[in-house]
């Protein structure tokens, strides 16, 4: 058992009688810190940004606003997680730029689509997307979601800590906790939008058809020798590149020695005016998503080419269930169902009740709030032995008042704790984790 989480309420410090206690114990035993590596450098250094931006003029905190922000940085550090993790000499995408002035290269899609054309020529040549599996996919979301939510509650309750489980088959994703309760976290999150990538090329490439070199067909499969070649992020929409130099380039060895493309990635958000770009390009797309959102059921609007770069997007570029966080209906039910889990085998059995449950998101649902969460988001749930008689007389299924235990009945979420906007059940959560207070804390 890691030491730094022996003071937790629950697991060995529960009472001998704790019916729990040995499910606690254990869960207990697999929790570790978030990682403290180069994407934790990354999220502490566009903290630091962020708050410089945040503090150098007045009207900047509330241009920037960390609903914005928070699920920017999410972005973008599954963007440098994706690259990490996929990029290769193969599974690029050849743009011969016709009809551009910025000439030939090569991309790394994670969508099915050319980025550069289908943002400005309005144009979807089909391409393979690069995507991690579903597994992998989950993995990085939950990491990037625990370090970006550990930094505004570590601003407005230091004491707070946070336990990850490297149980990837047990009930629980991560252990948020303080002497007054500990919550157990289900986590759906998934990006808005992931920047692919970019090798910028000197000439127009050729290949050898029908015996003779002739001009690479536009848009087809290529490879890329990505030792050598300086590789950026590209965001079509506001015409914006990243440089991340080659994969070979970081004196420490590459990106399999994990620092590319943290470095590049690092040096770039350490300047709050790069910080200001991420977030307002980010917010371009989240407007893009929601105007698609309030669209529908009306006129048809003009297609607005900028949203073939968000997940989800349709149309053959991207399935539609690959939605953002938890606008992903999967996502959000087996979410559900976690949390009354955590209700019903976890918190209903506390002695103490400091349990709680939350589901925790980048992103809460815009487009299946009102289909999903909008009747539930205020449930709360009891059981019939928690009935109580009413003025000495025994309880009757006829009776038009039933009355139950105040500590036989939960919330079924007691937070939807999510970098977009929360929404809570349970005050203490209020208390140590709303970007209310994290503003109040981080610019005051």
């Amino acid at each position: 058992m890691d030491s730094e989480f022996a003071d937790i309420p629950c697991g060995s410090n529960c009472d001998a009688e704790c019916e729990i206690r040995s499910k606690m114990i254990a869960l207990q035993r697999t929790l570790v810190p978030p990682p403290d590596d180069k994407v934790a450098e990354l999220v502490h250094t566009f903290f630091n940004s962020y708050h410089n931006l945040c503090r150098s003029s007045p009207g900047v905190k509330d241009q920037y606003t960390p609903d914005i922000a928070l699920p920017a940085l999410f972005d973008f550090v599954v963007s440098a997680k994706y690259a990490e993790r996929m990029v290769s000499d193969g599974g690029w995408i050849y743009c011969a730029g016709s009809d551009l002035d910025e000439g030939p290269a090569l991309y790394f899609p994670y969508l099915k689509t050319c980025p550069r054309c289908s943002v400005q020529r309005g144009i979807k040549p089909s391409a393979k997307a690069n995507k991690p599996a579903s597994d992998p996919i989950g993995e990085i979301a939950s990491d990037a979601t625990i370090l970006i939510i550990s930094e505004p509650i570590g601003w407005i309750a230091p004491d707070v800590k946070f336990g990850r489980s490297t149980d990837r088959q047990g009930d629980v994703d991560l252990v948020i906790y303080d002497q007054e309760m500990v919550a157990l976290v289900e986590i759906k999150s998934s990006p808005l939008s992931v920047y692919p990538l970019e090798i910028k090329l000197a000439r127009p490439m050729t290949e050898v058809r029908d015996g003779a070199s002739v001009p690479k067909r536009d848009h087809s499969p290529a490879t890329a020798d990505i030792d050598k070649a300086e590789l950026s992020f590209y965001a079509p929409h506001i015409d914006l590149r990243i440089p991340l130099g080659r994969t070979s380039a970081c004196p420490e060895r590459s990106r399999r020695d994990g620092n590319w493309p943290y470095s590049a990635l690092i040096r770039f958000v350490s300047e709050p005016q790069n910080t200001s770009l991420l977030i307002s390009a980010w917010k371009e797309l989240y407007d893009v998503y929601a105007a698609a959102h309030r669209g529908r059921g009306g006129r048809r609007r003009d297609m607005d080419n900028r949203k073939w770069l968000t997940c989800g997007c349709g149309s053959d570029v991207d399935d539609s269930k690959n939605a953002p966080g938890m606008d992903r209906s999967d996502d959000v039910k087996k979410g559900t169902y976690q949390v009354l889990k955590f209700g019903t085998y976890y918190k209903e059995k506390c002695p103490r009740r400091i349990l709680r449950a939350v589901l925790v998101s980048n992103f809460l649902p815009l487009h299946g709030f009102d289909r999903y969460l909008s009747e539930m988001q205020d449930v709360i749930w009891t059981k019939e032995k928690y009935s109580v008689a009413l003025n000495g007389d025994a309880m009757s299924r006829s009776s038009s008042v039933v009355a139950f235990q105040a500590d036989g009945v939960f919330n079924l979420y007691d937070a939807l704790l999510c970098l977009t906007r929360s929404i809570y059940r349970d005050e203490h959560l209020r208390e140590i984790s709303s970007l209310d207070r994290f503003v109040e804390a981080f610019c005051p």
